[in-house]
């Protein structure tokens, strides 16, 4: 016997069942897919399996819980379900100093694996919908011996699936991770869109190569295309296609207005080999009685019969959504940089735990976050079915 567990758990995957569990994660549920994750444990005196307790973290965490003493909180007061949904075994009922002993030693690389293998084998985002590449520093995760965890996500702008998250190293910056990461995404028939640190023709001929489409904003760090872009879009003759909208609620307004040409990709076309059309945003807020008027310059490698005005300004417009909603979400709603977990992988962990469970919530139909966490607390069993496939048959 390896555990003292009523349900007996059998020794660790080897890489082959490894290796099968993930191709065949579109078949599988999230509690199963966790079995993939790699135990630090030692088997003897063993109480819980590794794959019960991410569950019952990631379910917690849809739950409206923020902290590892939430998570074990929410595991004592649901232990009856646990047990119905889990089946019979001794213990149900993990500690939070469990699961912060636990949570620094796990294989984060091993664990952001198996959760971008699950959830690009069962996306539900269009074939179309554009990807957004979105870094965010976890504040919270600071420490006198370093330096807070810098981190690097992919997320689809509709469905609003993270696709992958991975940890930017020190010593390094996003540019050579997302040239990297974006031939293992889908991105086949995707326009993908960045701010302004990626605007790099190596970046735009990374996606072409897997067929795919960028828009990017070109800012002061390429200051040679940004005054092309300036003196071009200052001349008040300058060729150009426009579209315009108009957001209104709660007392903001907000116009953007987006000026379109082909004409300087052959200017540019030395340095930028695959730019076929350049443009001009123009956003002016005005809320409580002040205006404020920001202006950004994009490039693009999709023709006008591919995108149109209005096309691109959407696009524009999902990312900044993306960048806006995704970082205050995880700020405001879990707590994220107020997370004093800082040992070694635990905060990489956790928010690879709250990108799922993130994407639990808007497949299932919430576009409120805070809303949609407030009402599976009163309802646990829907939680644990949107990670289990036995919770959903009791």
């Amino acid at each position: 016997m390896y555990c003292i567990a009523e349900k007996v758990v059998l020794p660790a995957l080897t890489e082959e069942e490894r290796s099968a569990l993930l191709e065949e994660a579109a078949l599988k549920s999230v509690d199963e897919i966790f079995e993939a994750v790699p135990d630090p444990r030692k088997r003897h005196g063993l109480r819980y399996e590794l794959a019960f307790l991410l569950t019952c973290l990631v379910a917690a965490l849809v739950c409206n819980c923020n902290s590892t003493e939430a998570v074990a909180q929410w595991c004592r007061e649901h232990e009856a379900l646990l047990r119905q949904v889990f089946g019979p075994r001794l213990f149900l009922t993990p500690s939070g100093s469990l699961y912060r002993w636990l949570l620094p030693r796990l294989e984060v690389h091993a664990l952001e694996a198996v959760l971008g293998c699950w959830v690009q084998a069962t996306l539900q985002a269009t074939a179309d919908d554009p990807i957004a590449l979105d870094g965010k520093t976890l504040r919270g995760a600071r420490t006198a011996e370093g330096k807070a965890p810098h981190l690097l996500s992919f997320q689809t702008h509709e469905s609003q699936e993270t696709l992958f998250e991975v940890r930017v190293s020190e010593k390094t910056n996003e540019i050579p991770v997302a040239k990297a990461v974006l031939p293992t995404l889908p991105i086949a028939g995707r326009v993908t869109t960045a701010d302004a640190l990626h605007t790099h023709a190596a970046f735009m001929q990374v996606v072409h190569e897997q067929h795919g489409t960028s828009v990017l904003t070109v800012k002061h760090n390429q200051p040679t295309l940004y005054a092309d872009l300036a003196t071009y879009f200052a001349d008040p003759h300058a060729a150009c296609q426009e579209a315009e909208t108009w957001d209104r609620r709660r007392g903001r307004v907000e116009h953007r207005l987006i000026r379109v040409s082909t004409e300087l990709t052959g200017y540019l076309a030395p340095d930028w080999p695959l730019v076929a059309q350049v443009a001009q945003v123009t956003r002016v807020v005005t809320k409580k009685g002040e205006t404020s008027t920001e202006i950004v310059y994009l490039i693009t490698d999709l023709r006008p019969k591919q995108a149109s005005p209005l096309r691109l300004l959407a696009l524009v417009r999902g990312h900044w959504g993306i960048e806006n909603h995704s970082h205050y979400v995880r700020d405001v709603s879990f707590q994220e940089d107020r997370s004093r977990l800082c040992t070694k992988n635990a905060p990489q962990i956790l928010a690879a735990c709250r990108n799922l469970a993130l994407t639990l919530l808007h497949r299932s139909g919430f576009s409120q976050v805070s809303s949609a966490r407030r009402s599976f607390s009163y309802h646990p069993d829907q939680a644990l079915a949107l990670l289990c496939s036995t919770a959903g048959q009791q």
